[in-house]
């Protein structure tokens, strides 16, 4: 059976939720004449995009649909056109933000190309997803691409029908323990589980010693924490063959 490595892309690969984050910090400061409660005002987004997510899915359009919705709930109905056409020019920014690439990441892909099969795993709009692919830079190292609406347990497991991906020899990589580790594991999978200082709120979860777990600081290590655990033999050749990464 192939190895094969599934990767996920927003805040693994390229930095993503910084963006929300600055969209958020402008939204925030934009609202100070509503109200300086932010904490309230986080909340009650939080719960808006929960709400959200069933009918729009993830990503842009849905986080900027859920601050005109905050804005909304507390202007209470009044007259709040100027305060909408601000929230739109903040979703333009967000709609529009470079693709950052993670320290060693296209060195690392290509590394990881020479013992394995890629692929990249990402939920969110077809669309936004596949162009923040495009201007990445690195399509050229996945042999295979998926953009799933929900990373649950379900959509791994029909992952691996549809790849007929073996358990024993495929590892799914993330920084979310909600949409990458758990539900990988949970479906069979190995896991690396990479910690972003910026994940989403949402995609928080307690992740659990678990046999089939692994970690790292970053991408980077992957190549040899791959050999030193003995997962992969295509690992320890690529290794041997180039030298410590």
């Amino acid at each position: 059976m192939e190895n094969w490595l599934i990767f996920d892309a927003d805040d693994t690969l390229w930095e993503n939720n910084i963006y929300f984050e600055k969209a958020l910090e402008e939204f925030l400061t934009l609202l100070q004449s509503v109200t300086r409660d932010r904490p309230r005002v986080r909340n009650l987004l939080n719960e808006i995009e929960r709400e959200s997510i069933p009918r729009r899915g993830y990503g842009s359009l849905n986080f900027i649909g859920a601050l005109e919705e905050t804005f909304r709930r507390l202007y209470a109905g009044q007259d709040g056109v100027a305060y909408l056409d601000a929230i739109r020019r903040i979703g333009d920014r967000l709609l529009h933000h470079p693709i950052d690439l993670l320290p060693g990441v296209l060195p690392t892909l290509q590394l990881l190309r020479r013992g394995h099969r890629l692929m990249l795993f990402t939920k969110g709009d077809p669309k936004e997803q596949s162009d923040k692919l495009l201007r990445s830079g690195l399509q050229d190292c996945f042999d295979r691409v998926e953009i799933a609406e929900e990373k649950d347990v379900g959509a791994y497991q029909e992952l691996i029908l549809r790849h007929s991906l073996d358990r024993n020899s495929t590892c799914m990589v993330g920084n979310s323990p909600r949409s990458d580790v758990l539900p990988a594991l949970a479906a069979g999978l190995w896991a690396v589980f990479i910690p972003h200082p910026n994940t989403w709120e949402l995609e928080h979860q307690e992740v659990e010693p678990h046999s089939r777990l692994l970690h790292a600081e970053s991408i980077q290590e992957i190549p040899s924490l791959l050999s030193r655990k003995g997962i992969f033999h295509a690992s320890r050749a690529v290794l041997r063959r180039d030298g410590p990464f």
